[in-house]
């Protein structure tokens, strides 16, 4: 992302939270961790949102109404045990609710495709899904 911005393939304004990372964006808004009120300040002025597929990020985004592209951590990559989060990628973009990017040099492309399509129409009950099938994982 902070690539992007500093090429100017992103015009809008980036906000990142780059956690425990030692990385420091040259070109974006960063904070290391936000708290719940400043989160949510943060979702309710976003546009899209792009995030790993982390559940409270997913759920979020769908309880705001964002557009959302999902970069899942990947097992291939060392970043997580399994490819959980690849799974509930897919399902939510085979849903018409997020756009999953597999490779990040498609990310530009995502952001294109998630910005022209229409907002999700979220409900209750596609919360209860993702929640549903999260808690199905933590048996695998």
């Amino acid at each position: 992302m902070d690539d992007l911005v500093g090429a100017g393939a992103i015009k809008d304004r980036v906000v990142m939270q780059t956690g425990n990372s030692k990385y420091k964006p040259a070109n974006c808004e960063f904070y290391n961790f936000v708290g719940a009120d400043k989160f949510e300040e943060l979702y309710k002025s976003a546009d899209i949102i792009i995030c790993h597929a982390g559940a409270g990020s997913i759920i979020n985004a769908l309880k705001n109404k964002k557009h959302l592209v999902i970069v899942p951590r990947m097992k291939k990559f060392h970043e997580h045990t399994d490819d959980h989060q690849l799974d509930l990628a897919e399902a939510m973009e085979k849903d018409g609710k997020a756009v999953c990017v597999r490779d990040v040099e498609r990310l530009p492309d995502a952001i294109k495709a998630a910005s022209a399509s229409t907002v999700p129409n979220t409900s209750d009950v596609l919360e209860k899904k993702v929640a549903d099938y999260l808690g199905g994982l933590e048996g695998k």
